[in-house]
């Protein structure tokens, strides 16, 4: 059973706008490869970013004036290929921003998209979390996606800096977020990028970023790790939002019974809500594992009715 790191009250309002957030990432991924894109489907330009967020099409989908309130700082790449002896495959996976008023830091990590990535969601064996010294283990599949990021500047961006292993920089942030102990960090992802954003947040915790304000909104997130992890992570990461739908299924996935019941477990800061009441949202756990889906059912909840969100890949699962 898991236990809760503090009182849950999730700010809905909050919930939405990094759902938002993380729907900018997977959205200009999605579109690269539909448009097949090749260089936005590795490193998008700042204009690739500003492109989605004018697109009419998506003004419910994303926070439009993303680049009135954000810096964007860095695109995440990570290896699409994780079968033993293949090559290397990067493309991206999300960003690093900077509220230009708050100064607080947001790390966007999107979802599954292919199958190369698919792959990754089958390889289930536990391995060691390095980061935690402890028995902590985690799915391979997810962890090897993890330890390939790589920090790199957009193309067109005026800040340029050598790439950065995505582990190094949450081994110590202050590498490429200079402030970062002196404002917020939250880092949020969906599906896949849920756990990817939980693994980069445990290691944000216990590295040199140890004791800075750090927050996390995940959404649709698997099953991360095991006891050990979940224990730790949950000393470490005290503000965690796990929101998960009733009927997605991904939530209580990955099974990997060893010897008994399931060895994965989830971190707390469950957070449950149901697309299944609004009539809405085609039923089936196929659509209510959409971010957008997701999305419309925390605007429901915050008394907002807003049909439009469900308009995405072409209304599929608009009722």
């Amino acid at each position: 059973m898991e236990t809760e790191v503090q009182s849950l009250a999730v700010s809905l309002s909050e919930a939405v706008k990094y759902a938002k957030i993380t729907n900018l990432a997977d959205i200009l991924f999605k579109q690269a490869v539909l448009q097949k894109d090749k260089a936005t489907q590795l490193n998008p330009s700042l204009q690739a970013y500003q492109d989605i967020c004018d697109n009419t099409a998506f003004q419910s989908l994303v926070d439009q004036d993303f680049f009135t309130n954000y810096n964007l700082l860095y695109n995440i790449q990570m290896n699409d290929i994780i079968a033993p002896g293949a090559g290397l495959d990067l493309v991206y996976y999300g960003f690093i921003a900077q509220n230009k008023t708050t100064k607080e830091y947001v790390v966007a990590i999107r979802g599954t998209e292919n199958l190369l990535e698919a792959i990754a969601d089958s390889f289930f064996v536990p391995t060691a979390f390095k980061e935690f010294n402890n028995n902590a283990v985690v799915p391979a599949g997810f962890y090897d996606l993890y330890e390939s990021g790589l920090v790199v500047s957009p193309p067109d961006s005026p800040l340029q800096v050598i790439p950065l292993l995505l582990p190094l920089l949450a081994a110590d942030p202050t590498a490429l977020m200079p402030d970062v102990m002196k404002v917020r960090t939250v880092v949020n992802g969906h599906s896949l990028g849920a756990s990817l954003a939980t693994y980069l947040a445990a290691a944000l915790a216990v590295g040199k970023g140890q004791g800075m304000d750090l927050c996390v909104y995940t959404y649709a997130s698997p099953l991360s790790g095991n006891a050990a992890f979940a224990a730790t992570y949950n000393d470490s990461v005290k503000v965690n939002y796990r929101i998960h739908n009733l009927p997605d299924g991904v939530p209580s996935l990955p099974q990997f019974p060893l010897n008994g019941p399931n060895i994965y477990v989830p971190v707390a800061g469950g957070y449950q809500i149901d697309s299944s009441k609004y009539p809405q949202v085609k039923p089936g756990a196929g659509c209510a594992h959409q971010l957008p889906v997701y999305q419309y059912t925390l605007d429901r909840l915050n008394g907002i009715d807003n049909p439009d969100i469900l308009n995405f890949n072409k209304g599929n699962c608009k009722a």
